[in-house]
């Protein structure tokens, strides 16, 4: 692969990770080849919408300043936001350029969303086909195409009722059962968009990538539920868990994204699922990176329930945090500011861990 020489080799590790017989951490460091270049820009979907091909020649162009180190790949990311599936079914999408930022809006009834139906001539989904065959062209042997963030049903049905959250939590208290009926047909929507997307990226092929940047042979996706900070464990088990059980069980494999601790509350519950793979840990703005030691507690009970742990941590931490945990069924992503430092973090991980 043109921005990854050694892919073939690479994918082999990420398999046995996945397995659980990679001995080691699985390591993704970045780094750019001049200073003067930040990252790579995850909105090119929006900030160049309607020009697919405006926003993969821009991508390809900053992928060709960029090293990928270890297990680290270009991973081409169709972005829409956070609930691309709520656009999909009539949402409005807004984005927000300066701050790199989407939002989804929309003032359905829970009896239309009832009744919502897949829309192949919807705007946004027609958009992000064309986002996945140009971009499945146009990164044959340069880099890995992946899925648009759905989200979840429970999230989605909330942004779709208006008023995000408060007209879904009333509802799971007023309208209980018409909402389970809701998010039964949103789910099965999921689904369906989710196989759609596997047919236009051919990933009987190229294999299953998410934004999480974690590759799969088999078939994989990132889990989430942004409605559960508001949630208490007892509604997460009724409202939340049967849909987890559901899709742990149609996906080959599993990363649950747990975003900062007002989602800690749910861990238990969350350890308990057994077909559940992986917890990502993303501490939250204004709380301590994922290398920090407050963490390792949180670390080391999620290994101890057998999952295997994604962490971000900044370069000068990641040895740290290795060695405080078990660095078996890792994977750490670590986003250096110079060659020469991703150079020496390499050398370092490879010298104590292999």
């Amino acid at each position: 692969m043109l921005y990854k020489k050694d892919w073939d080799e690479v994918k082999k590790v990420f398999e046995e990770w996945w397995d659980g017989t990679l001995s080691r951490p699985l390591i993704q460091v970045y780094s750019p080849k001049e200073r003067t270049f930040a990252f790579i820009d995850t909105w090119v979907f929006l900030r160049f919408y309607p020009d697919v091909d405006k926003a993969m020649d821009e991508l390809m162009l900053q992928f060709s300043r960029m090293e990928f180190g270890k297990e680290a790949y270009p991973n081409v990311w169709v972005n829409l936001g956070p609930g691309s599936l709520s656009a999909y079914l009539g949402g409005e999408l807004k984005f927000d350029g300066r701050i790199n930022t989407s939002w989804f809006l929309g003032n359905f009834s829970l009896d239309d969303l009832g009744e919502a139906e897949f829309d192949p001539s919807n705007e946004w989904w027609s958009y992000t086909c064309r986002a996945y065959e140009t971009a499945t062209k146009k990164c044959e042997g340069k880099a890995v195409v992946a899925f648009t963030d759905l989200l979840d049903a429970v999230t989605v049905t909330g942004q779709l009722r208006g008023e995000f959250p408060t007209n879904l939590l009333k509802d799971m208290f007023l309208s209980k059962h018409k909402l389970k009926k809701v998010l039964e047909r949103i789910h099965e929507l999921f689904f369906r968009y989710y196989d759609e997307s596997c047919k236009l990226i051919g990933v009987s092929k190229k294999g299953y990538s998410t934004w999480a940047g974690l590759w799969s042979q088999k078939k994989h996706f990132t889990l989430q539920c942004d409605v559960i900070v508001y949630l208490s464990p007892k509604m997460f088990k009724e409202f939340i868990h049967p849909l987890i059980i559901e899709e742990c069980q149609y996906f080959d494999r599993t990363i649950w994204h747990l975003d900062g601790p007002l989602e800690l509350k749910h861990l238990d519950n969350l350890l308990g699922i057994d077909e559940l793979d992986c917890i990502q840990w993303i501490p939250g703005e204004g709380n301590p990176d994922g290398g920090e030691e407050c963490w390792v507690p949180l670390y080391r009970k999620i290994q101890e329930e057998g999952k295997k742990i994604q962490i971000y941590a900044p370069p000068e931490k990641v040895i740290h945090i290795l060695r405080r945990i078990s660095p078996k069924d890792v994977a750490i992503t670590a986003v250096c500011r110079t060659n020469d430092e991703r150079i020496k973090l390499t050398n370092e991980i490879e010298k104590e861990f292999g």
